[in-house]
């Protein structure tokens, strides 16, 4: 071990616990006095003078006043170069210490203690010392309940190094600060001292003006770790709580609280700026109300005027109404005087009319006559003229039909006279109508073949599917056999089950009937060759009949405990087990029970030394809940399963408390049972849980009508699962027969290809047998040349006469279409004509018609139109008269005024002038007070848009100043988190582990994914075991840590979950990183001992074991 510090405190407090009150230690003087507490400082180094000249050098740099220049690179002498380090602590009675003192390391270091020890308190006293709050340690309530059992105050004093860059006030404290805090059953004080402990200041703003120079904060769970969040955090790594760390370590959350803050002022903010548009209104509403007015009082000739001219506007247009009334009635009149007339003409002049209509018809009467001769004239010519289209068409039709004939015989012949030309050219040659036949067979041939062969092919298949259906066959009976063999296995069950019960029925007295009726022979066979004076050699078993259970509850669970021994039986001699063994196999058909050898004893082993302790009430050892009176039973027990070392609990908390942490682990512990969960648990640092199943006991204790019952109720399962079985059974069958069939089926399909098969290869033996047709002789083919080359001529010939025929006839079809066409007009004219003629006669009769039928309701229409003219007469005579007395009016009132205004509209405007009129006498309105007034108004509104519009400035540069620290926010958290999953990552590389921290801003959470080596990949931590949690916690740590600074980082337990290997490496990497960042001081709290040698840079400090 290198030269270094290694200090061993002696304290004379009790237990760390505050929950429990502290056990008596030796009796040591609770009040001590600065020289007796400086001398149980005791400093362990290589050497004594070295310690010496130590101390003296640490002397004096502590008074020596820093004056350091970065840019000329001076380094201070003292090893406490930064200010905010912790140089030492002291505890009067503060939790389990009476009277502790540790003076720290700059740099790294260890508090080693066991439980109990008060580690934990000195991180505590740590942030209560620098203005923490009880509460956030999670150790207590209140500050007072810190104070040590039966003693009335506790005083916390913390020395600060004040030497550095940045001193506080080192004009006024020196080298170093010390806060103390006087903590007492009423209240807590603070006092701030300097070098040379002279109380500077008792103000809390004092002191935390100092931590926030210094840039401490012990509230920031990744610079002070106490231990509570070290659990909680090594247990849940929760994503939400996660997030909060590392907003909480980066300090990102009061940045994120005072954007919130932000947004909620400018809210405000924006509600005062919609109050102030409102007032602005409001002052320009008066503001139009006071111009208003000024108009009125300026304009009040020109309301008089406008009101003249109203009143104008409305006489004219009383004028100019009247005067389309009288326009509307002339128009009235001259429409009954013209209807008045018809009417008149149609009474008055009756008969005349009546003459003249019937000359009119008779004119069209012989109008219509000469029309009809006309009309059969020119369609007599029009049907001519048809009809000898109709011939030209017969003709045409007829002509064509030759034509196509001649063409059609023509084709023929010319299709002959190129056969035969062809022949001849390629008489040798071609061969095409033989050849076209030879192809055709050699296509149907190899169609034919294909045919067969792909025949061949299927029935190739179908067979490979009939043997697969085959081969499948056996092992579907040999699950017909087997389901059935297992119905039948539970059949013989039910039969074994039913003579059990049959025999339990028999033997309903004896006690030993649970265990077979064998087992009855053989103890009955036992008792008579024992007898006597060899009675204490005889045999132990079944072993169940000498074991009872006091408890019900724990029954169940002790027999399947001791299931693999209640049938067995135990001798002391092997002569004894040779004899025993025969007669056992003279009893039992088949198997034999298990015959174990050991000396009998007439005493219980005394296992007290070994025996495990149960520590709550809620907890028994398996061996207490047994009771065995044969001692040579009872020391097979203990041997074999080791009773007394056996937990039984009801809580799966105290199962995990008492076996996942090796400091809780009972001594003598090998199992923790939980009955009620079906549980085992193996404890640390084996730590392991099983489940267990456990039945219904059978033997121990058990009553023989119970029994019976359990028997019963089995054998009815048995007989359900039977039930259950026999649709597999017959489902298995049908599956069976299902195959049977489909082999069938495929055997017809093959039998039906063979079939098509035979008649294919008979159409390939026929094709294969044809016999071509000869070819005919060459002068058959010049005779046919010659033949229909003078055919041919022929046909030429007479198509030209008729085509010559058809020009002839298209031509006379074409002058009688222009004939027919002019014809077709005439008579279309004629019957224009006609129907003119008749339309006028129509008329003309109705009319004479109407005369009849309407001449008395002429007559009195007559009547009543002459009267309404005469009124109509009167009433124009007397709207005459009004218009002229209106014009009067209007003239006398003012000229003519044009307007589009409604009688409504310009009444309402006369009413609206009046009022105002009216209103303005009545306000009695003084023009200087309502300049004065409106002027003040506008000057008020002035400054009231002046201060809006430099508010609505100032609102805007917030709003873009939030806006913009919202964005470097967020640029500031990606740069924190990315720079934390990078130290992150290259933690987890020196394990080889492979994880990613996956932050998600919307819901506030940070998933950790951590990847060992040896495991499978999982995104889970909870599937990590303890010590790869811790690595896992100690890696996120320092990625927090590399992203803020701090004077000094406190981490308590950090290594509780912990295997010694994962201890090692911890330990480490949390020196690698005190060395790496030697400006920080650290110091690591751990209840194991640790193997780290102490050296320049590392300090150890063991605690003293508490007293029990």
């Amino acid at each position: 071990m290198g030269r270094g510090r290694i200090r061993k405190k002696q304290v004379s407090s009790g237990s760390e616990s505050e929950d429990e009150p502290p056990k008596n230690k030796r009796s040591r003087p609770s009040i001590q006095s600065d020289e007796e507490e400086d001398e149980m400082v005791v400093e362990a180094s290589t050497s004594a003078a070295s310690r010496k000249r130590a101390n003296k050098n640490a002397t004096a740099n502590f008074y020596r006043k820093t004056c350091e220049n970065p840019s000329n690179g001076i380094t201070p002498q003292s090893p406490f170069s930064r200010c905010g380090k912790i140089m030492s602590i002291r505890l009067k009675n503060f939790m389990c210490h009476s009277n502790l003192y540790i003076e720290f390391g700059p740099n790294i270091n260890f508090l080693v203690g066991s439980n109990g020890s008060g580690k934990s308190a000195v991180i505590t006293a740590l942030a209560l010392g620098l203005a923490g709050s009880a509460r956030a340690t999670s150790r207590a309530s209140s500050i007072q309940k810190l104070i040590k059992n039966g003693e009335t105050s506790a005083t916390i004093e913390l020395t600060l190094c004040n030497t550095g860059l940045r001193p506080f006030k080192s004009e006024i404290f020196g080298p170093h600060i010390t806060v103390v805090r006087h903590i007492r059953q009423s209240s807590s004080t603070y006092d701030l001292k300097d070098a040379h402990k002279r109380s500077v200041s008792k103000k809390l703003e004092e002191i935390r003006r100092m931590l926030l120079f210094f840039g401490i904060s012990v509230e920031n769970p990744i610079f002070v770790l106490n231990q509570e969040a070290s659990r909680e955090f090594l247990k849940d790594l929760e994503p939400a709580s996660n997030y909060k760390l590392l907003m909480k370590a980066t300090q990102l959350d009061l940045c994120a609280i005072s954007l919130t803050q932000c947004h909620e002022q400018r809210e405000r903010y924006s509600y005062d700026l919609d109050m102030l548009k409102m007032k602005k209104e409001r002052l320009k509403h008066l503001c139009n109300e006071e111009e208003e007015k000024l108009i009125i009082i300026k304009n009040k000739e020109t309301i008089k005027i406008r009101l003249k001219e109203a009143n104008t506007m409305l006489a004219w247009l009383k004028v100019t109404r009247i005067q389309a009334d009288l326009t509307k009635m002339e128009h009235t009149l001259q429409i009954i005087e013209k209807k008045n007339t018809d009417l008149s003409q149609k009474t008055t002049q009756k008969n005349i009319t009546q003459d003249t209509f019937s000359q009119q018809l008779q004119k069209c009467e012989v109008t219509k006559q000469q029309i009809q001769e006309k009309y059969q004239s020119q369609d007599a010519k029009l049907r001519a003229s048809k009809r000898i289209v109709q011939d030209c068409l017969y003709q045409i039709s007829s002509i064509r039909a030759g034509i196509k004939n001649v063409e059609r015989r023509l084709k023929e012949e010319q299709t002959t006279f190129d056969g035969c030309q062809k022949h001849m050219k390629n008489y040798h040659a071609d061969y095409s109508e033989v050849k076209r036949l030879r192809e055709l067979n050699n296509a149907t041939l190899a169609t034919l073949k294909e045919k067969v062969e792909e025949s061949k092919n299927l029935i190739s298949r179908l067979r490979d599917e009939q043997n697969d259906i085959k081969n499948r066959i056996p092992a579907t009976k040999e699950q017909v056999e087997s389901v059935n063999n297992e119905i039948n296995n539970l059949r013989l069950s039910e039969q074994k089950m039913q003579w059990e019960i049959d025999s339990l029925l028999r033997n309903k007295s004896n006690k030993m009937s649970v265990y077979g009726e064998n087992a009855m022979k053989v103890a009955i066979a036992l008792q008579t060759q024992y007898s006597g004076s060899n009675a204490h050699k005889m045999p132990r078993g079944p072993l169940g009949m000498y074991i009872t259970v006091p408890n019900p509850k724990y029954r169940d669970l002790i027999e399947n405990q001791l299931a693999h021994c209640l049938r067995s039986y135990i001798v002391s001699t092997d002569k004894e087990r040779i004899s025993l063994r025969a007669l056992l196999q003279k009893s039992y058909s088949g198997n034999i029970p298990t015959i174990v050898t050991s000396a009998f004893t007439n005493h219980v082993y005394n296992v007290s030394k070994y025996k495990v302790q149960a520590r709550s009430p809620n907890t028994t050892v398996l061996m207490d809940e047994i009771r065995c009176d044969d001692p040579v039973v009872m020391n097979y027990l203990i041997d074999t399963i080791r009773i007394e070392t056996v937990l039984v609990t009801d809580s799966k908390e105290t199962a995990e408390f008492l076996t996942s942490n090796t400091e809780n682990v009972p001594p003598n512990l090998t199992r923790i049972l939980v009955p009620n969960l079906g549980l085992e648990y193996c404890p640390s640092p084996n730590y392991a849980v099983y489940s267990i199943q456990i039945s219904a006991a059978r033997f121990i204790q058990v009553n023989v009508d119970d029994r019976i019952k359990q028997l019963k109720a089995e054998k009815n399962s048995l007989a359900e699962r039977g039930a259950r079985m026999h649709p597999q059974y017959v489902e298995a069958k049908r599956k069976l027969d299902i195959d049977i069939q489909e082999i069938n089926k495929k055997k017809q399909l093959i039998d039906a290809h063979h079939s098509d098969n035979a008649k294919a290869m008979q159409k390939i033996l026929d094709i294969e047998n044809f016999e071509y047709r000869e070819l005919p002789a060459l002068d058959v083919l010049e005779t046919h040349l010659t033949s229909s080359r003078e055919k041919m001529e022929k046909c030429k010939q007479e198509r030209e006469h008729l085509e010559e025929q058809l020009r002839d006839i298209n031509e006379r079809k074409t002058n009688a279409d222009e004939e027919v066409t002019s014809e077709q007009s005439a008579l279309d004219a004629i019957n224009k004509k006609a129907s003119e003629v008749e339309t006028e006669a129509q008329e003309l009769q109705n009319k004479m018609r109407d005369l009849d039928r309407h001449y008395e309701e002429n007559q009195r229409r007559y009547k009543q139109t002459n009267e309404l003219m005469q009124s109509m007469l009167k009433s124009k005579k007397e709207l005459q008269d009004d218009l002229e007395k209106a014009r009067i009016d209007a003239q006398k009132i003012g000229d003519f005024i044009d307007t589009n205004k409604t009688e409504e509209k310009i009444r309402d405007k006369i009413s609206n002038y009046k009022a105002k009129m009216k209103h303005f006498e009545s306000m009695n309105i003084i023009s200087e007070e309502v300049e004065h007034k409106l002027a003040t108004l506008r000057e008020n509104l002035k400054t009231q848009s002046d201060n809006l519009r430099h508010i609505l400035n100032i609102v805007e540069k917030l709003r873009i100043a939030y806006h913009t620290r919202a964005q470097r926010f967020q640029r500031s958290r990606y740069h924190f988190f990315t720079m934390v999953q990078f130290q992150f990552k290259q933690a987890l590389v020196c394990r080889k582990f492979e994880g990613d921290l996956e932050p998600n801003h919307r819901e506030k959470t940070l998933n950790i994914s951590v990847y060992p080596p040896s495991g499978n990949k999982t995104s889970n931590t909870r599937s990590l075991s303890g010590g790869e949690r811790s690595f896992t916690t100690v890696s996120l740590l320092k990625g927090l840590w590399s992203t803020s600074d701090h004077p000094f980082y406190f981490l308590d337990e950090y290594d509780v979950f912990t295997d010694e290997v994962n201890r090692t490496f911890i330990t480490k990497l949390l020196i690698q990183e005190g060395l790496d960042f030697q400006n920080r001081q650290y110091c690591f709290l751990t209840p194991q001992d640790t193997k780290v040698d102490a050296n320049h840079l590392i300090t150890v400090h063991k605690l003293e074991a508490p007293e029990h």
